[in-house]
């Protein structure tokens, strides 16, 4: 699933442990410090992840909008954006932020293309 997608180079900076008090799991770390963001198509949609030198100050822009535990480490390049939560689930965050729109996708970032295909597919039906 990550066959038209993009990466960065790898992050060769020190790590954030966390984001705006949200620990990033490991899974996500780990893939951060090989691809440090990506870019590409998915299938049924398009996927940014913004690199690591970025994060603190997306969140900082949309602090006031999130729920607490949730961070953006991505969007679709258009209106929707791909976030985090404390438990280590990945989501889509609508445009319009409010949290009983919030749809966790999956938990593993290594699935992350597959989950939002089946999200759009779910959608679509």
């Amino acid at each position: 699933m990550w066959t038209d997608i993009s990466f960065n180079e790898p992050f060769e900076g020190t790590m954030p442990d966390m984001i705006n008090n949200v620990t990033l799991p490991s899974d996500y770390t780990s893939f951060m410090q090989t691809h440090n963001g990506c870019e590409g198509d998915t299938g049924a949609s398009w996927l940014v992840l913004y690199p690591i030198e970025e994060l603190q100050e997306i969140n900082d822009d949309f602090s006031e909008d999130l729920p607490e535990g949730h961070i953006i480490i991505g969007s679709n390049g258009g209106g929707e954006l791909i976030g985090l939560t404390a438990d280590g689930e990945y989501l889509i965050v609508p445009e319009i932020i409010e949290e009983e729109y919030l749809e966790i996708i999956g938990d593993n970032i290594e699935n992350l293309p597959a989950d939002i295909n089946n999200y759009w597919e779910k959608m679509d039906q």
